[in-house]
């Protein structure tokens, strides 16, 4: 059996993990951006949303055009935009050029994940599809942990631009070598309904500015937001190719997916919070808050690989099952009054094997076993959506549950939110194991 090219697959995996890396790193920065921009704390969750949203509306038609066009290709643009947001973020004189800055670098990174993915699926046997995916599960989620790590550090020394700079000298060094990697073979497959996802965007961001707004102005978010849905629903069904292909989801099992992905987003969405957190209730400085992270990202490294391996030798739902018990876990003891620090680390490694299980491997081999094999890209792109939706919503729910009942309220969201899904999950069959001897070779 042929053995993967690492050295392709390296190339993906750093673009996957600078993308993964600005989902979570502006944690612990988030006291400096505050003050830097004047804005409140709530504001903040929208540094995440913004960058989420965009994430969402890029992932479906970056991932079915990589399907169209040639993965490699939208692979390679995605890092353009990524880098050149990262240079505008880092020179933002205001909060509004920030988040302008936030949404490129979004619609950049959701061209990246699902492009890298679909490639990097090629160089496995079916057999070995888990372990493929378990791979990138893993170095999303260790980037997205290492975050805060990576923010606590540079703002402590640097500032808060150094959090966007640091990206630029990556993005230019994956641009000079993806170009030796050989192109990906366009596909006959058109691009999914452009406008209809416009619109979808647009439905997100107002129904969560509606949620969080307080003022009079919420109404007026909320009309736009069905304006928007109304757009949407109608581009769903005339147009020639809908923004989202929905066939496969529309049953019980997909409509169980599609909530346990967007709550497994959720779960994730709460790492941003942990370095505040520890800086209120441990007491820890901006550079120990992110640092404070690491039992969870050397929890998830380890188990990223395993939950891979696991799903091709007993399917992914059981993986699932067992990741958001322990997300459940993490998050429980999070949530319980008067946290210590044996507590704390102890709630890492649940959250790091929450995330290891629930990520990569066994979510995204689900969603591969409801579409054909040339819509890899597309497949895999609507599971980020979903998982992208609970991103998006996840700050805004978590700020919301902080406000009410403090970080006990927040953790404890996470707990109900893991419970959830993994009854959600219990409506989805299982996907059928590949046996070695079961594989053809080609």
């Amino acid at each position: 059996m042929t053995k993967p090219n690492y050295r392709i697959l390296g190339i993906y995996f750093v673009g996957v993990f600078i993308g993964a890396l600005d989902t979570n790193v502006l944690g612990p920065v988030f006291p400096l951006i505050t003050k830097s921009f004047h804005i409140v704390f709530g504001w903040t969750a929208w540094t995440i949303t913004a960058y989420t949203v965009a994430y969402i509306a890029s992932t479906i038609l970056a991932g079915a055009a990589g399907d169209r066009f040639g993965h490699r290709k939208l692979f390679t643009w995605g890092i353009v935009a990524f880098g050149f947001a990262s240079l505008v973020a880092a020179l933002s004189q205001n909060f509004a050029m920030f988040i302008v800055a936030r949404i490129i670098q979004g619609a950049g990174a959701g061209a990246v994940y699902p492009n890298a993915q679909a490639e990097g699926l090629k160089l496995f046997p079916a057999n070995r599809r888990g372990m493929a995916l378990g791979l990138f599960g893993a170095i999303f989620g260790i980037a997205s942990i290492l975050g805060p790590t990576a923010g606590g550090a540079l703002g402590q020394y640097f500032g808060w631009p150094a959090v966007f700079v640091i990206n630029i000298p990556i993005a230019i060094g994956v641009l000079g070598v993806v170009r030796r990697v050989p192109r990906s073979e366009p596909g006959s497959r058109a691009v999914p309904d452009i406008s209809g996802g416009l619109a979808f965007a647009a439905f997100l961001a107002s129904i969560l500015l509606f949620i969080t707004d307080h003022a009079s102005a919420r109404w007026l978010f909320f009309a736009i937001a069905a304006a928007c849905f109304s757009v949407f629903w109608i581009r769903q069904r005339t147009a020639k190719i809908p923004f989202l292909d929905s066939k496969p989801l529309a049953n019980k099992a997909g409509v169980a997916v599609m909530i346990g992905a967007a709550l497994i987003g959720l779960d994730m969405s709460a790492a941003i919070f942990v370095p505040t957190l520890t800086q209120d209730t441990l007491h820890f400085s901006v550079l120990v808050s992110g640092v404070a992270l690491l039992p969870a990202a050397f929890t998830g490294a380890v188990f990223s690989g395993a939950g891979g391996v696991m799903v091709d030798r007993i399917g992914p739902r059981r993986v699932l099952v067992a990741g958001l018990i322990a997300a459940a876990l993490g998050g429980l003891l999070l949530a319980w009054p008067h946290l210590v620090l044996w507590r704390f680390i102890l709630a890492m490694v649940a959250l790091g094997i929450g995330t290891a299980f629930t990520m990569g491997a066994p979510l995204n081999r689900m969603a591969l076993a409801l579409y054909r094999e040339n819509q890899a890209g597309e497949a895999l792109s609507l599971m980020a959506v979903f998982r992208g939706i609970g991103l998006a919503a996840g700050p805004i729910i978590l700020t919301a549950a902080e406000a009410w009942h403090g970080f006990s309220g927040m953790f404890g969201s996470v707990f109900v939110a893991s419970l959830i899904g993994l009854v959600a999950f219990m409506f989805v069959p299982d996907v059928k194991v590949v046996k070695p001897s079961q594989v053809v070779e080609t």
